[in-house]
């Protein structure tokens, strides 16, 4: 039981508490910048566990529930700001909800921007200290009797064209055979300081070769390039990861819930820093992302409101309002149980 605590439980509630603080931060930041007072800072939820006032009256604190967190502004009737305070105690420039709809959707859109921020400041960190993987265009490998043997290719060979388009990653060379109509390639590529080309007939989408990897530390302004590049990959393959369980071209058994980011907390950390590392940046980018969604109680929900708030020229009436919220708890919860059911199944299987 102790070591199930220190190996997964652990690494869970230290990396879990890092990105919310970052997440709630962002909240917080942009809130004070508007003018909004913010009345209590929250890691985590339920029963306060310590905490501290400062001079400007918020309360910082660290809650029981460790799956989460909020801030609570001077308007709010509930952490989740779906309820507007109107007694007489409220003082109107100091409300979040008194506040211009681009003023509250900049305070909503900031939560979200801190974990894009954070995402970056640590996959440039990650680029310059522990490198990145470059596939080169090298061939590794050649498997006889595929095209790209019969077409003459060996290891070492530099691939630099393939019809025309200049090749700077061995991933390219995929993307183009993919794309192509006819049944062959004209490929262009280097041995021993010499330009050679080719034809290579394309088989299933697939030449028979492997490329070369290699680890490269990089300096910082070609590390803020690539990362940036890399944060759009992973923000994509995410997104249509979830598309594509919705759909149902995926399996829904990889979604996951609390268990399961605990027991990756726990595998990541076991392998390092840098290790750790990615996975703080891989959950920090999925905490914005999915922080965006339009569904009610979420950042996006939020936002979402306030475009209707903007088209409507006015916020919708109360009990509208509040079947929006109801329907996003909803949500929110079934995905939840569902997430933790499959959790538990992992365990049976």
């Amino acid at each position: 039981m102790i070591e199930i605590l220190l190996n997964n439980i652990v690494p869970f509630i230290v990396i879990l508490t890092i990105l919310v603080f970052i997440h709630e931060l962002g909240h917080y930041v942009v809130a004070k910048r508007n003018g909004v007072k913010v009345e209590v800072f929250s890691v985590g939820f339920g029963k306060e566990l310590f905490g501290y006032t400062d001079k400007s009256q918020t309360r910082w604190k660290f809650s029981l529930i460790p799956l989460g967190g909020y801030v609570k502004m001077h308007g709010d009737l509930d952490e989740a700001s779906t309820k507007k305070d109107e007694s007489n105690e409220i003082i109107p420039d100091k409300s979040f909800h008194e506040k211009t709809i681009s003023q509250r959707s900049m305070i909503l859109f900031a939560g979200p921007a801190a974990n894009f921020i954070f995402s970056f400041v640590l996959l440039v960190f990650i680029n310059i200290f522990f490198g990145t993987s470059i596939d080169k265009p090298i061939i590794s490998f050649v498997e006889e009797n595929k095209p790209a043997y019969n077409s003459g290719l060996k290891e070492g060979d530099l691939i630099l064209e393939i019809d025309g388009n200049k090749i700077k990653k061995f991933s390219e060379i995929k993307q183009f055979i993919r794309k192509k109509n006819d049944s062959y390639i004209n490929l262009t590529y280097s041995r021993d300081g010499k330009v050679y080309d080719t034809n290579v007939d394309v088989l299933d989408n697939l030449i028979g070769i492997r490329g070369s990897i290699e680890n490269k530390k990089l300096k910082f302004l070609e590390s803020c390039k690539e990362s940036l590049f890399q944060l759009i990959y992973y923000s994509k393959a995410t997104l249509i990861g979830i598309f594509e369980i919705i759909t149902g071209n995926r399996n829904t058994d990889e979604l996951g819930g609390p268990i399961r980011i605990a027991e990756l907390s726990g595998d990541f950390w076991s392998k390092g820093l840098h290790s750790t590392l990615w996975f703080m940046m891989i959950i920090s980018l999925n905490l914005g992302l999915i922080n965006l969604f339009p569904i009610p109680m979420l950042d996006g929900g939020h936002l979402l409101l306030n475009f209707i708030e903007f088209v409507n020229r006015g916020p919708l009436k109360k009990k509208y309002l509040e079947i929006a919220h109801t329907f996003g708890f909803f949500v929110l919860i079934s995905l939840m149980i569902f997430a933790t059911y499959n959790d538990i199944l992992r365990f049976f299987k």
